[in-house]
Parts: structure tokens; C-alpha cells; sequence
């Protein structure tokens, strides 16, 4: 795929003043490429107003239906910066990640502007160390991210995964066998495996319900488990363990 790079058209392009929907809230995304039109598009189905940034024309054409206010512009100017109210969204995401040097340079634009509400996508851990030293704590890796997530499904007997931070995560699973049919207050599950049962689903249920220690949990319900990364992968297999010992 042809690289898009920043700074090879007009400063800006668009209609309308972004500001009032910036001053009530909005997000700003700058960068609608794979991940951050994707990004832009949830947040905007959840009710989100999103102010979309993207140099390229026909990228802009394609999300003016979908995001509350659309702009074709070099995010790298601060000037034009300005002109969509940067400094009084809510959130910043820079979501620039082919052109490694203008996704920094539009990162310091914003952090001199004033607004330090920034989550920015980072395509290598150079490009992560850099941004964590111009000050910016939110740092995506979405490829690595995922790589990690995927890893971890595939280790254990898990349907879904959710890092929190490095030493804590949260997995959907199925209850192993030896913690079923039986209240959890019987089975003393955090002592003897180190995770917490936070909320279960009963098997043909869209409702998922907090996992009281008086609740009894059977083999076809569906689990919410938090707790580290080791110990989490450890009891979404004890069904496995227990089939190879039997």
C-alpha cells in the first residue's frame, strides 16, 4: 500500500466551525486511516461527536457522512490546528502511523497548544519511547497489542482477553469443571488460584450478572476471570490438566 504523506497539500480544507462541537465534548482523531477510522466510527456509533483530521481528500469523502465534523487537513500546521479547536476537545487520538516523523511533530503541536488529554498510535517501540518523552502517557500499539491478546487466547482456553496493564488482565472463559456446579464460596477460587470470578452469563443468555460468592456456576455458562496474566491462562486450563492426568 502507497504510503500517505502529511504535508503535500493545501493547510486546510472545510466547512462549517468545528468549535462549538470541540467545546461540548468532542474527540479528535487525526489520521482516518485503518485504525483510526475505525476508532473514529466506534466512538461515533456510542454517541461520540468525533472531529476527523486526514490529509487525504478521498479519505475525508468517506467518513463526511459518518463522523459529526470532517476536515481535510496538514495536521502538522498549528495553525489550522487551531482552527478546529484542538485545544478544547476532549481527547486527542493521533492515529498518523506511516509517516513516523509527522505523527511527532503533530504530537508536540497539540502538547504546545495546550491540550494534554493525547492518546497517540506508536508503529515501533522507538517511535513509543520518543512520545513518552515529548510527555504523552496514552501510547497505542495496535499491532503489537493485538499480538500479545491473540498470544494469549491461543495459550489458554479462552474466548477473550483484555490487558488492564502488565501484571493484570481480564478473560472471558468457560468455569472449569472443578469450580462448577457448586456456590463459588465452596470452591475458596482466589486463595487457591490467585484470579477473581468478577461476573458470569448463563449459557443462551445475552445478560451477564456480578459473581456473588453464593452463585453456582455449571459447564455451559460463560465467565469474566481477573487477576495476572499467568494465573488467569493457568485456571482457563485446568480442564486440559485434568484430562491429561485422568
Amino acid at each position: 500500500m502507497k504510503s500517505r504523506k502529511w504535508r503535500t497539500r493545501p493547510a486546510a480544507f472545510f466547512l462549517g466551525n468545528p468549535h462549538p462541537l470541540a467545546r461540548d465534548g468532542a474527540v479528535a482523531v487525526i489520521g482516518l486511516g485503518r485504525f483510526g477510522g475505525s476508532l473514529a466510527t466506534e466512538l461515533a456509533a456510542y454517541g461520540v461527536d468525533v472531529i476527523g483530521i486526514d490529509i487525504d481528500e478521498a479519505v475525508v469523502a468517506q467518513y463526511s457522512d459518518k463522523l459529526a465534523f470532517v476536515s481535510r487537513t496538514d495536521a502538522t500546521d498549528e495553525t489550522v490546528l487551531r482552527q478546529v479547536g484542538i485545544e478544547e476537545v476532549s481527547r486527542v487520538v493521533i492515529a498518523i502511523g506511516n509517516d513516523l516523523e509527522a505523527g511527532i511533530l503533530v504530537a508536540s503541536k497539540v502538547l504546545k497548544i495546550g491540550n494534554q488529554h493525547i492518546w497517540a498510535k506508536a508503529v515501533s517501540q522507538t517511535h513509543a519511547d520518543i512520545l513518552g518523552q515529548l510527555g504523552i502517557d496514552n501510547v497505542i500499539r495496535p499491532e503489537n497489542d493485538m499480538g500479545r491478546r491473540t498470544a494469549h487466547l491461543i495459550r489458554g482456553h479462552m474466548s477473550d482477553f483484555m490487558s488492564v496493564s502488565e501484571d493484570f488482565v481480564l478473560a472471558r472463559t468457560a468455569p472449569p469443571v472443578r469450580v462448577s456446579d457448586s456456590p463459588l464460596a465452596s470452591f475458596d477460587i482466589r486463595r487457591e488460584y490467585g484470579i477473581s470470578v468478577v461476573a458470569f452469563r448463563r449459557d443462551g443468555e445475552d445478560t451477564w450478572n456480578i459473581a456473588d460468592q453464593d452463585v453456582t456456576l455449571y459447564a455451559n455458562d460463560e465467565i469474566l476471570v481477573a487477576g495476572s496474566p499467568r494465573e488467569v491462562e493457568d485456571f482457563s486450563t485446568l480442564d486440559e490438566e485434568d484430562d491429561e492426568e485422568g
